[in-house]
């Protein structure tokens, strides 16, 4: 077990591809939950806790994430006065912020127990998580006439490839496979994403959200960029300003 741890650019012209309203996404998918708890406590993410019937604010850590055998561990409540109120049956409402996006689930203590002078709790693997994440960059769409390509690969263990849906200077859309191994919070390398002129762009990336496609059996999500260097921005720019004007092009004329 492991203890508690402590765009000065042009503005595009036009804006409704801006979107910096919260998108909630519940992700209920039994591997994707394990994936997303399984990287707040790779992260070492402290999680604020509340039980129900006290608006009190406590603070706790994932100890373990075991997927075999569907549950997660929960280090000592701080302060004292919440650990004194956990007990069998005991349900907490859970919040871990990664990368300043919010995660939230609700778990009940099924055992309560003490290594080395120190509580831990068992919790029953929840069965669904919420997740908030916020767009705060324009968005450039990609017409399906284009088939730009994403290529990514996590970690040498597997790759996957996508349409390339929409671009920012803060991330992009693909649309992926409905069995795609990823998960919200995994970091990926983005071997090769194509952009409109014909260039390809190579970085790294982190997943901020996964939802079914309306109607498909496909699934969109969305990624934000990790670490991109001036001249991979200025690449980008340029791409999103094409993408923009043959938008506004392909526009009807109104009186």
């Amino acid at each position: 077990m492991c203890s508690t741890m402590d765009m000065s650019l042009a503005e595009p012209a036009d804006f409704r591809g801006f979107d910096s309203r919260p998108r909630r996404e519940l992700i209920t998918n039994p591997a994707r939950v394990h994936r997303m708890l399984q990287n707040l406590w790779d992260r070492r993410v402290l999680l604020s806790a509340k039980l129900e019937g006290d608006e009190n604010g406590y603070t706790t850590a994932l100890l373990d994430v075991n997927p075999l055998t569907g549950t997660i561990v929960l280090d000592e409540l701080a302060p004292d006065r919440g650990h004194e109120r956990v007990g069998l049956g005991t349900r907490l409402r859970l919040t871990g912020v990664l990368g300043g996006v919010p995660t939230r689930f609700v778990g009940e203590v099924f055992d309560v127990g003490v290594e080395n002078d120190i509580a831990f709790y068992r919790v029953a693997m929840p069965q669904q998580l919420e997740y908030l994440q916020r767009r705060a960059f324009f968005r450039a769409y990609v017409p399906r006439s284009l088939e730009l390509r994403v290529h990514l690969v996590m970690e040498e263990r597997f790759e996957v490839t996508g349409r390339l849906l929409d671009i920012s200077l803060g991330g992009f859309g693909m649309q992926l496979a409905q069995d795609c191994p990823l998960a919200p919070l995994d970091v990926v390398t983005v071997r090769a994403l194509d952009l409109p002129d014909g260039q390809t762009i190579s970085c790294t990336a982190e997943i901020r959200y996964m939802q079914q496609e309306y109607g498909q059996k496909l699934i969109r999500a969305g990624q934000r960029f990790f670490g991109l260097d001036k001249s991979v921005e200025r690449t980008l720019m340029k791409a999103i300003y094409s993408l923009e004007r043959e938008q506004i092009r392909k526009r009807p004329l109104t009186d």
